[in-house]
């Protein structure tokens, strides 16, 4: 059962009570909560969430790992930063918490003291928005030996903090997922340190993701200077993972995912090369804005890989769409959400030659227009292909 609860009093009578989530508590009314749970004999689920502004969570963290039958907990605090300043288990006093989200700051330190309550941990998730890192080195190593699903997000982690602490993690993980917003280290999209770190540390993962986002259009970020393509080595491909980019407004979204069933499959029976997968998808770039900023940002992501597909989910005008495919030599499909038909300023022809974009566009194989209004739209794309 789940209910919000921040009105009235919970008592023994909620003895069938399980789960409950609630959203913007007070402090000292979750601290509470918190109290009566623990009379409770059924509650293995809690969520809660307050924006009160709390200088030290110790308190609420003991109450948590009070409770006998919780194996779910999830804590998401706004605000300032917070302290965690409770000792490391003993083990006398250990909580029966399986699934564990903590999305509120804390250092290295607070999160091994946290962790060492919960022994039968299998399911972590973290959000990392301390600015205060310095821990890490000192931090000792976790035993986490029941954990097999790792789930962290970080804002201003460096990669070489996100791995030295997977090494202080004694963990047979399975799954393991990495969101990195972090705009100062393109360290994240090295692919062989992330191919060492799985192989050293986790032989056992089958599962993994990673997102890494340069906003900004990418200028407080320094340009990837790495091998390119590295994401096509055959330890990502045997493992079904590609590597995919997205555009969208002034961010760029560089991720490693499980490959997908994709539409152009309908049409070629066998899969494409395993090598030519990755994908670019412009999701939205503001109409207001110069086209250079979007010829910017592809010409970034041409520094970390070759693009074979090209996905666009706003309405193009034929010369925008033709000046891409002048950056992107390499493509064999395009998906088009709509064509507009208007002409660019011709300082653009002079940068991106129509020319020399047909010659890309004869290597297409596969075209999908979403949303055709006539048959110009149809002629569009055949004499873009060289087809009269």
């Amino acid at each position: 059962m789940n209910i919000l609860l921040i009105s009235f009093q919970i008592d023994r009578s909620f003895n069938n009570l399980q789960s409950i989530r609630i959203d913007n508590i007070p402090k000292d009314k979750l601290i509470s909560l918190l109290v009566h749970l623990s009379e409770l004999p059924c509650v293995h689920s809690l969520n809660s969430q307050t924006t009160d502004s709390i200088e030290d969570l110790s308190h609420i963290y003991q109450l948590i790992f009070s409770l006998p039958k919780l194996k779910s907990n999830e804590l998401y605090l706004c605000g300032c930063e917070c302290s965690i300043s409770i000792p490391v288990s003993n083990n006398t006093k250990i909580s029966p918490i399986e699934y564990l989200k903590i999305a509120h700051s804390y250092t290295f330190d607070e999160l091994n003291a946290l962790i060492s309550y919960t022994p039968n941990l299998r399911h972590l998730k973290l959000s990392h928005i301390s600015k205060d890192e310095s821990d890490i080195e000192d931090m000792l190593p976790v035993n986490l030996n029941n954990l097999i699903h790792l789930s962290i997000f970080t804002v201003y982690l460096d990669f070489n903090k996100v791995e030295l602490f997977f090494e202080k993690m004694n963990s047979k993980l399975k799954i393991l997922h990495v969101i990195a917003y972090s705009n100062r280290d393109i360290t994240y999209l090295y692919a062989y340190r992330w191919e060492k770190l799985i192989s050293q540390n986790f032989p056992q993962l089958k599962k993994f993701s990673l997102c890494f986002r340069e906003s900004g259009y990418g200028r407080s970020c320094p340009i990837y200077d790495g091998e390119i393509n590295q994401f096509n080595s055959p330890f990502w491909i045997q493992r079904n993972l590609i590597f995919d980019i997205e555009i969208y407004e002034c961010n760029i979204y560089y991720s490693v995912r499980q490959y997908k069933y994709r539409w152009y499959n309908d049409i070629n029976s066998s899969h494409e090369h395993p090598t030519k997968s990755t994908q670019l998808t412009i999701k939205y770039v503001y109409s207001s804005e110069s086209p250079f900023i979007l010829f910017n940002q592809i010409k970034r992501i041409l520094n970390v890989t070759q693009i074979y597909h090209l996905n666009i989910e706003q309405q193009i005008s034929h010369e925008r769409l033709m000046q891409i495919i002048y950056l992107l030599p390499d493509l064999i499909t395009i998906n088009l959400y709509s064509l507009a038909f208007y002409q660019d300023i011709s300082v653009l022809n002079q940068v991106f030659p129509t020319t020399s974009a047909l010659e890309h566009a004869k290597n297409i194989k596969y075209v999908y227009l979403d949303t055709a209004s006539g048959i110009k739209d149809i002629y569009v794309i055949l004499s873009s292909n060289g087809i009269s």
